[in-house]
């Protein structure tokens, strides 16, 4: 390819282990393995109706369920090849289907709640799905496509559902027994004893006393019978308690619940007088050749932002690649641990709070990274328990997204306004000492940085070992910032993010705080979520890092039409040095062993998406080979994720808002950082004038005139069916024309994004930074606040930073 660049990072080379090499593979290495470590947790339920400690499926729990699963999928009927959905938020049954699924080469396909009803039928129709599993809080969202499925199965894991559907199910459609139920902390603390991983909940943590099994009379469990099965109902008086807040779901639908099928499993291979589970050395048969790193995992249905959503076709081979370089370069063994007694551990095992949904394939690949390691996987409650949950399992790293550390970092901002002078002064001081050492720390660390360029002596840093606390602050600053760590649990060591750019403030903010390491990342659905991931060691952030292995190819394409190329220079300003240096910039191209395999059904689209073997990922990118790393600095194809996680087009707004008769020309504006978006206009005076505006009037400080032209937009975006997150909150008038002359239309008078950008970006900035002041939906103070700022002007210096174009979508 012409006018191409490619990035060079010095990656280390590395292979895959044949055992770990698909999914059955993994899961049953590490079962043998580690038989007894805790794996899958989910809080249990308290007769009190609250909800407790984490109890925990093991390695070996997991694997047995996982075979029986997949053995009950074929005696359904289903065969290797078939394609299975799935919707419902992240838990303990999700996990297990997937697993199960990958056992019996049956292909998971994820349906998004937030999807319409539309895109949802779409999907069930396009993929063919023969099953759908479903928690019963989403049984709703599928319902006017159940005849879609062969066969509906609702998860019963949880003793609230399984309290739910005792009362409103078929009981034909329950079992009579389970053959697993999770068990208590101090059943893995005696395990972790023997294998060195001793780690206790703090000695103030009450937690019930529990039997021999590890099953407590104070939680609601089933307890097994005396030929070692656990009873499925669950006794009277519990079933209140456990329902309280049950929502009513309609289960006419429902063909199986999900432990009715582990038992269609379990009867082909074992007896249906005892529990053979109940003996450790019990190991259930699994052919793990049936599927090769090559065998279809999932399809994957993107959002469709710019029309039908579109299945990316992932292997196990993709997502194990995945996982395997991420815990190899990034999950760094936690340097001399300590428990929480102060004694020394061999290793420590690691702990995730599955925050991210699992229906993106991001989650799922994080989730495989824990399983290298060997580490625990705990459900969230949901965004409201989320901190509840982090310090409840004590996490050992946190997987995020800028919105959720911006909120961190608010929340403590908020309730250190509302403390004592006395307080604030403290924080005050104490964080002004940390700032100096991170900022002389940062110095020393980029004129580093700057040194290895000169000298052309950059290669990668082989990390083998990980701090728990990453800077050695002065001592007296822990009267303050003891408490943070505190927060996560005590033991969590770095954070990683991604999904949008981390402002630099929020990342020093963290860093000094919480005393930990945190990187950025990167990467695509159809990359299988890899890409590009910053190191351990980063103080500069906005950047989504550098490549990890030498098998995954990045080169950048000149995108001359939007001004972008491989030839550009720019300033590079890293640590208070300057130097005019060759940056190339254009569109991002990868290829390697995490590329999808194409779209499902749309052998045209798979065509258009690569070029020459590299698939084309429209975001434009900017190479650094100052730092080695990879910042995005815009998107091609006009698709822009918003801050609560939302993708828009900005093309296919613009030409809902061009149909308003008081629009010449149109520029939405959007960034990563914000849930909403703005729209820059030309108007069409002559319309205007019509309204009865006078002939050369200045429309853009006429607070009447915006709002005029604001609630046209907004009618016409409704009329085009446009999402609340699409429509602009406020237009802003620009009372010059756009032209070829000026540099912001092109000679074919279409709209120069990158010179709109430029030109407007501060004062859209400025503009959102007073309307997220505004409580409610006041179009008249938005008007205000417009031309308030337009008056003012522009007075900000950190557009660069915060472009909007960054990390895993």
């Amino acid at each position: 390819m012409q006018n191409t660049y490619d990035c060079n990072f010095n990656a280390p080379a590395m292979s895959i282990p044949e055992n770990v090499s698909t999914f059955p593979k993994l899961l049953r290495t590490k079962a043998q393995s580690y038989p007894n470590r805790r794996f899958l947790g989910t809080r249990e339920y308290l007769k009190t109706g609250f909800r407790g400690a984490y109890e925990w499926y093991s390695y070996q729990d997991v694997d047995r369920i996982c075979a029986l699963l997949a053995q009950g999928l074929t005696e359904i009927g289903l065969k290797r090849g078939d394609k299975a959905g799935i919707i419902s938020p992240n838990r303990t049954e999700w996990t297990i289907v997937d697993f199960a699924c990958s056992i019996a080469g049956v292909v998971l396909v994820p349906i998004y709640d937030t999807q319409s009803a539309e895109d949802i039928a779409y999907v069930c129709q396009d993929a063919e799905l023969k099953i759908c599993f479903s928690s019963l809080d989403r049984l709703e969202k599928i319902k006017a496509v159940k005849d879609k499925f062969e066969t509906v199965v609702v998860f019963d894991d949880r003793v609230d559902d399984r309290a739910y559907l005792q009362q409103k199910l078929d009981a034909k459609l329950l079992p009579a027994n389970v053959y697993f139920q999770p068990r208590a902390q101090t059943v893995f603390d005696e395990f972790d004893k023997e294998e060195g991983i001793y780690d206790p909940a703090p000695e103030n943590k009450a937690y019930p006393k529990v039997d021999k099994d590890g099953y407590s009379d104070q939680i609601c469990r089933l307890r097994r019978n005396q030929n070692g099965f656990f009873s499925y109902k669950i006794e009277d008086k519990w079933l209140s308690i456990l329902t309280k807040s049950a929502k009513a779901a309609d289960v006419s639908f429902v063909s199986h619940t999900f432990w009715k099928l582990v038992q269609l499993g379990y009867e082909k291979f074992f007896s249906k007088e005892t529990n053979e589970m109940a003996h450790s050395n019990t190991e259930v048969p699994v052919d793990v050749h049936v599927t090769t790193p090559d065998s279809l995992l999932s399809l994957v249905y993107t959002s469709g932002t710019t029309g039908k959503p579109k299945g990316v076709m992932l292997t196990q081979g993709n997502i194990i690649w995945t996982s395997y370089v991420m815990q190899l370069h990034r999950v760094i063994p936690e340097d001399n641990p300590i428990n929480s007694l102060k004694q020394q551990m061999k290793s420590r095992q690691e702990y995730q709070l599955c925050v991210l949904p699992f229906a993106h394939i991001y989650q799922r690949a994080l989730q495989s990274v824990s399983i290298f390691t060997a580490g625990a996987l705990g459900s969230c409650q949901g965004t409201a328990q989320m901190l509840q949950d982090v310090k409840e399992l004590r996490i050992t790293f946190f997987v995020l997204v800028p919105r959720i550390i911006q909120k961190i970092v608010e929340g403590v901002t908020s309730k250190l306004e509302k403390s004592s002078s006395i307080k604030r002064a403290l924080f005050d001081k104490f964080y002004g000492m940390r700032k100096q050492y991170y900022t002389k720390i940062q110095t020393e660390m980029n004129d580093l940085t700057w040194n290895d360029f000169m000298n052309n002596t950059q290669v990668p840093k082989i990390h083998e070992t990980q701090k728990l606390s990453r800077f050695n602050y002065p001592k007296i600053s822990n009267i303050v910032f003891n408490q943070f760590p505190q927060m996560l649990g005590g033991r969590c060591r770095f954070f990683v993010t991604g999904s949008a750019p981390l402002a630099q403030q929020h990342g020093e903010f963290i860093a000094i705080c919480f005393n930990l390491h945190l990187f950025e990342g990167y990467g695509m659905t159809e990359t299988g979520s890899h890409g590009c991931v910053q190191s351990i060691d980063t103080v500069n952030f906005g950047q989504i890092g550098k490549g990890l292995d030498p098998n995954t190819k990045l080169k950048l394409l000149s995108v001359p039409e939007m001004g972008y190329c491989v030839s550009d220079s720019c300033i590079v300003d890293l640590g208070g040095r300057s130097e005019m240096i060759n940056c190339p910039r254009g569109e991002l191209l990868i290829k390697g062993p995490t590329v999808f395999q194409g779209y499902y059904n749309d052998p045209v689209k798979t065509e258009e998406s690569f070029i020459d073997g590299y698939f084309a990922t429209g975001d434009i990118a900017e190479f650094n080979p100052v730092t080695q790393e990879v910042k995005l600095i815009d998107r091609k194809r006009g698709i822009v994720k918003l801050s609560q996680g939302e993708f828009i087009s900005i093309n296919h707004i613009e030409d809902a808002i061009s149909k308003s008769r008081f629009v010449e020309s149109v520029f939405l504006y959007a960034n990563r950082y914000h849930p909403y978006t703005l729209a820059v206009v030309v108007p069409n005076e002559a319309y205007f004038q019509q309204k009865g505006f006078k002939s050369g009037e200045n429309l853009s400080r006429s607070a009447a005139a915006i709002k005029m032209l604001t609630e046209d937009v907004k009618r016409v975006c409704k009329e085009y069916q446009l999402k609340s997150f699409e429509i602009p909150k406020v237009v802003v008038i620009e009372s010059e024309p756009w032209t070829p002359d000026n540099g912001l239309l092109t000679p074919a008078l279409k709209i120069k994004r990158p010179a709109c950008k430029a030109k407007y970006e501060a004062i859209m900035l400025s503009i959102i930074k007073k309307l997220d002041k505004i409580e409610g939906n006041n179009i008249e103070q938005y008007a205000e606040q417009v031309i308030r700022t337009i008056d003012e002007g522009s007075h900000i210096s950190e557009v660069d930073s915060i472009s909007g174009y960054s990390g895993v979508r």
